[in-house]
């Protein structure tokens, strides 16, 4: 398949952005997809990076000097022209029509994804603010919040919506040390702001551990090659026979998987540290890393500092030598930090852009004593409502009963011809309600919502008079609540529903 991404980085908007997106291609490219990046030509834009990682770039126009942009979003000036004028130029620069239309800007929202609407054929965008709309099939927020709804009338009823930080964009690397890194002996700090770190947080934390006496360990410090104080961290480092200074490209995980304790800011290097149990002393260094931080904070996973704009050297000193000196508490931080990442978002992503094929046929007479064994399992048994074990007898009456009954719909979903799944639709006036398992040994493998939308569309194509399916599900059942959410159902108390919109025309998006 064909996948684009519309990206920027700059002074002003750092790396993370660009870096996340190329984590996600060189998965995608991995498994034989083309993929062609869209970047504008901004100051301090690493233009280069995505070439030298073997992606196609396409360079959009430096802005003009006094270059008009919207002002109807808060970030419309990182875009660097109109949303118009930068709408027309992706269009023109994309080499054909791609599948999946990656964005990761916040100065794009749904007026410009409904402009390339025509060179798309399924859009995903990724955010982290939830303060505009979108018009996408995917809307990815890997971070960590409080409100679960934020997106709320923010997306298409049809989009699909992937929030927290199990979804993290992490590379290979993070998952393969996260085995070991546990069981590490690990005695070095790590100092991390990102790739530019205009505000300065990187020094501050390097004079904040002098402060605490704490330069006789082992201190690693990565900057970027834009950081615009790497002369003063330079000095800092060269007087201090401790500190290892890494510029530009380096093994984070390696780093991260040998540190006690990193200080870093809130963006994307706070689900690498997650991943890898490592505990963190944060500092904000911008305005949207604030919910994130707090969220980590309140989640027991990190220590919140404060903003760069209100953190001392004295504070941060205070904090450091805690931390440092109280094993317990970093062990908790990482504890709690390890269970929110665990470095397989990429695969879960891909699972929803490219859902397992499932076929759905009718049950038939043979499927009765394999349904029974199936419906027998404890692992099946675990999720439903009535658990207990059912006699074969019982069962047979029951499904002879179900075949022929014309508001009762069996399904047997299926893929490669082997069997993954069961659906059951009980048919009551505009309403169905779904039932719904896995066939043993399917667990883990994203079949889940795919058979759920499969369901879906069935039900669409073969039950006209159907509105609504609604569906009861336990709460300790954690998969299916997840996929039914995936699936666009909103939970009302215990029942989730799915309102099935039809057109005119007899098609529907859902």
């Amino acid at each position: 398949m064909n996948i684009a991404f519309r990206v920027d980085a700059s002074d002003a908007i750092g790396t993370g952005h660009l870096i996340r997106c190329l984590t996600l291609a060189e998965a995608l490219k991995l498994q034989g997809h083309i993929c062609q990046f869209i970047m504008r030509d901004l100051p301090g834009a690493p233009l280069n990076l995505p070439v030298s990682r073997g992606f196609h770039t396409s360079i959009l126009p430096a802005p003009s000097a006094n270059e008009p942009t919207d002002d109807d979003l808060a970030h419309a000036d990182w875009l660097g022209v109109t949303r118009a004028r930068d709408a027309t130029e992706t269009v023109s620069a994309l080499n054909q029509t791609a599948d999946w239309l990656v964005t990761d800007h916040y100065a794009l929202d749904h007026r410009w994804h409904s402009e390339l609407r025509s060179k798309a054929n399924n859009i995903l965008a990724i955010d982290d603010l939830a303060n505009r709309i979108h018009d996408c099939d995917v809307l990815l927020d890997q971070n960590l919040q409080i409100a679960q709804d934020r997106y709320l009338g923010k997306i298409p009823g049809f989009c699909q919506a992937l929030i927290g930080p199990q979804y993290a964009l992490l590379r290979p690397e993070f998952a393969e040390h996260r085995k070991t890194a546990m069981a590490n002996i690990r005695d070095s700090i790590l100092v991390y702001m990102g790739g530019v770190d205009a505000p300065g947080a990187t020094m501050l934390a390097l004079q904040a551990l002098a402060k605490a006496g704490l330069t006789a360990r082992t201190i690693d410090v990565v900057v970027g090659t834009r950081n615009p104080h790497l002369d003063s961290i330079t000095d800092w480092c060269a007087q201090h026979p401790t500190a290892r200074l890494h510029i530009g490209h380096t093994d984070i995980a390696a780093l991260m998987a040998n540190a006690e304790l990193a200080i870093g800011a809130a963006g994307a290097s706070a689900w690498e540290r997650c991943c890898l149990a490592l505990p963190t002393v944060l500092i904000t260094i911008a305005e949207n890393q604030k919910p994130g931080a707090a969220a980590l904070a309140k989640a027991g996973a990190a220590i919140w500092a404060g903003d760069i704009a209100d953190v001392t050297i004295d504070r941060l000193a205070a904090i450091l030598l805690t931390a440092v000196t109280a094993p317990g508490l970093r062990d908790g931080m990482a504890e709690r930090a390890a269970a929110l990442v665990d470095g397989a978002g990429v695969g879960r992503i891909f699972r929803v852009l490219f859902p397992p094929t499932i076929t759905l046929r009718r049950a038939v007479s043979r499927d009765c004593v394999p349904m029974w064994q199936w419906r027998n399992d404890p692992e099946t048994r675990k999720y439903i409502h009535d658990p207990q074990e059912i006699d074969f007898t019982s069962h047979q009456i029951w499904f002879e009963n179900a075949l022929t009954n014309p508001d009762r719909i069996l399904l047997i979903g299926c893929r490669d011809d082997s069997p993954i799944g069961v659906l059951r639709f009980d048919l009551e006036g505009n309403t169905a309600l779904i039932s719904i398992y896995r066939v043993p040994g399917n667990a883990g493998k994203g079949f889940g919502t795919a058979l759920l939308k499969s369901g879906i569309a069935w039900v669409q194509g073969n039950c006209p008079k159907i509105s609504y399916i609604n569906a009861e599900v336990l709460d300790q059942n954690q998969a299916s609540l997840r996929a039914f959410n995936a699936a666009g159902f909103t939970r009302q108390m215990i029942t989730f529903r799915k309102q099935l919109f039809v057109t005119t025309t007899g098609l529907s998006r859902s």
